[in-house]
């Protein structure tokens, strides 16, 4: 009984001093571990591949051979100022310490205090001197080989490879005092996503958003260049505390996204009586039917209008066109998830996708879920309208031809394969900014006469000689009532005396 009461007294202490440590550190988390459902099937998007920032990754082995660039890079950075010494930026590290711990989700206790402050220090210094580099141009071999504007940047911006922006800023103040810092900060997401990603100013192609992802530009030139002005003054100013680059970036692509424009049911419902009225015609008059015309109508299941699901689904791209929606790229698109619907034409800023677009799609999901919940989360309702169009590679095929997508992967099957598991694990809110889109996609694809187009041109329009006949048929109807209408106005016209 003694032994057992001892163990009791140890069990308690040892809980008790966790429970200290979780006293003492406040649950404001900003970075996170991607929750397993959401990475379970694509963990490789979430993973870092050559370089680690932050805690979470510290140490692999397959991420060692930057660790020595690293401080390449603390050595330049230390060099642009005669005044700045080493033992200056450690003090100033060690005072951000407890403050960077707690912007982590989890412990850490496996890096001590040592350990954790040379973390930041090298890592800090590392973004600093590389975005430094990439705006002046200065590569040296290392970063040439295959790693500036593919791997790095796509480590760079993986949720779980972050440290908080104020160590930047603070070696930023230490280096530059103030001067440019704005001018800094937009250029970080300019170069982390392609200038393209951002509305062109006027004076340039004004065509569309090429999002998501070429090669960023190598260099910014001398910052009276306007034309780069230009393209910076297009990027949002960034928030008031920027938690890391991920959250940097999320806020230039999605800071405050507008409702969707809908404009369709006014034009399309004064119309949809006549073309109703035309389709009762051919189908009742016209006796002679193709011989494909006995197959079955076009059946696709649709969203139920009536209940909520009507906000939540929309057809395929295929489908969509089958039933008259007309696909196009949207020109000076505001933001990238800046779609409309305007009389039965989806408009949708042009998509380019390349390897990196994989990482950057699912970790803005996974981030903004983590930080934001399903309440906020207008990006990823952008991507599961993505996954809504597109359900096999025809779709994409549609997309590609009418412009709306270039793609830069391996294949359609590839494309299509990866829109739809990015937003696996995700949940979407009843309330997302697209529901009046989706809604009214729905009903504009609905419609009979919509449904039954595809029937109408199979059996009446599939050929030329077919078409004729129709048109044939049409003529002698209207004749025939021209004749009939004569032979009765003859019959009760009162004779001349």
């Amino acid at each position: 009984m003694e032994e057992a009461q001892i163990d009791v007294i140890g069990l308690e202490a040892s809980l008790q001093r966790q429970l200290d440590k979780y006293a003492n550190k406040a649950e404001n988390f900003t970075i996170f571990r991607t929750p397993h459902y959401i990475s379970k099937s694509k963990k490789k998007f979430f993973k870092p591949s050559v370089i680690s920032i932050g805690p979470f990754h510290h140490g692999q082995k397959h991420l060692r051979a930057l660790e020595e660039q690293k401080r390449r890079f603390l050595r330049d950075l230390l060099s642009r100022r005669n005044n700045i010494s080493l033992d200056l930026c450690i003090s100033d590290m060690k005072l951000l310490e407890t403050r960077t711990r707690r912007c982590y989700s989890e412990m850490l206790d496996e890096l001590d205090s040592d350990t954790f402050v040379e973390m930041m220090l090298l890592d800090g210094c590392f973004l600093l001197e590389y975005f430094l580099k990439s705006k002046e141009g200065n590569w040296n071999p290392i970063l040439e080989i295959g790693w500036k504007s593919n791997f790095i940047k796509s480590d760079l911006v993986l949720q779980e490879n972050q440290i908080p922006f104020f160590i930047v800023d603070k070696l930023y103040e230490l280096i530059f005092n103030q001067d440019h810092r704005m001018i800094f900060v937009k250029y970080i997401p300019y170069n982390l996503l392609p200038d393209s990603i951002f509305p062109d100013p006027p004076t340039e192609t004004p065509d569309t958003i090429d999002s998501i992802i070429a090669d960023p530009p190598a260099e910014i030139p001398d910052s009276t260049n306007s034309t780069i002005h230009s393209k910076l003054d297009k990027i949002p100013d960034p928030p008031d505390e920027i938690h890391h680059l991920v959250h940097l970036c999320y806020h230039c692509l999605v800071s405050n996204p507008e409702k969707p424009l809908v404009l369709s049911s006014t034009m399309f419902r004064a119309n949809r009586i006549i073309k109703g009225l035309i389709h009762q015609f051919l189908s009742r008059v016209l006796k002679k039917r193709s011989p494909q015309s006995t197959s079955q109508s076009l059946s696709v299941p649709l969203p139920n209008s009536a209940g909520n699901i009507s906000s939540m689904l929309i057809p395929s791209a295929m489908a969509l066109k089958q039933m008259g929606v007309k696909f196009k790229p949207k020109n000076n698109p505001k933001h990238m998830l800046d779609i409309s619907f305007e009389y039965g034409v989806l408009k949708i800023p042009r998509l380019k996708f390349h390897d990196i677009t994989k990482s950057i799609f699912t970790n803005l999901i996974a981030f903004e879920h983590s930080k934001y919940g399903k309440e906020h989360s207008p990006f990823t309702s952008f991507v599961a309208f993505l996954d809504k169009l597109i359900n096999t590679p025809k779709d994409v095929t549609i997309l590609q031809e009418c412009g709306v997508i270039e793609n830069w992967l391996g294949s359609e099957d590839e494309l299509t394969q990866f829109i739809n598991q990015a937003t696996e694990g995700a949940t979407l809110s009843t309330n997302h900014y697209l529901k009046e889109l989706f809604k009214e996609v729905n009903r504009y694809a609905e419609s009979s006469w919509h449904r039954n187009r595809p029937k109408l041109i199979r059996d009446y329009f599939h050929s030329l000689w077919a078409t004729i006949s129709v048109v044939a048929a049409i003529i002698l109807l209207v004749l025939t009532l021209v004749q009939s209408f004569f032979a009765v106005f003859a019959y009760f016209r009162v004779p001349n005396r």
